[in-house]
């Protein structure tokens, strides 16, 4: 009998230590992100963008880091390049209508060469959400503002860290979502993909 029950006892000890060292802390998920988004140069595929008035837009991404981003937009005749410094809005011919300065964007700060969260970021929460999809939702607010409205909150896949969405609030409570769907990674990406024309 005691051969049995230090048998199951064994048991008990195995499935316990199973369980928790799949248990992660919040600074081994960050860590892990952080490895896997370091390690990605190039990023396309397909995104749905939605407003606070439920306005629903399609399109094609692109990163390239470091702080290089195109969102073209299906039926808009619209294209966002951005830079560190810069967002530049162009019309359907390429040429730009519009440019402002990036502000407190996320894209500034997540399309760098080497990022920590830690560092550009106050981090209030990291929650596994299992749903549709399983991802870490991490909730973070800006550093460089003491609006407590303003957060971004990202969505990476537990399964393999893909950043899945971000949802942004700004300082109006104004929130949009950015979804990404058909996503490559390391991918050759031309130069002239985010080339701004300007006319004379």
């Amino acid at each position: 009998m005691k051969k049995y029950f230090l048998i199951l006892s064994l048991i008990v000890i195995s499935l316990v230590r199973s369980e928790s060292e799949i248990i992660k802390t919040n600074q081994e998920i960050i860590s892990l992100i952080e490895n896997n988004w370091n390690n990605i140069s190039t990023m396309s595929g397909r995104f749905e963008q939605i407003d606070t008035d439920d306005n629903i837009e399609n399109g094609n991404f692109y990163f390239d880091k470091p702080h290089k981003s195109k969102f073209s937009y299906d039926k808009k005749n619209e294209t966002i390049i951005t830079n560190r410094m810069l967002i530049h809005v162009l019309d359907e011919e390429g040429y730009q209508i519009d440019s402002y300065p990036i502000g407190n964007s996320p894209i500034k700060d997540i399309l760098s060469n080497n990022v920590d969260f830690g560092d550009i970021f106050n981090i209030t929460s990291i929650e596994e959400i299992f749903d549709k999809e399983n991802v870490y939702q991490i909730t973070t607010t800006n550093k460089d503002t003491n609006n407590s409205n303003e957060k971004v909150l990202f969505f990476f896949s537990i399964d393999d860290l893909t950043l899945k969405k971000w949802v942004i609030f700004d300082e109006f409570e104004n929130i949009t979502v950015l979804e990404f769907t058909n996503i490559k990674k390391n991918i050759s990406i031309g130069p002239n993909i985010f080339v701004v024309r300007y006319r004379h």
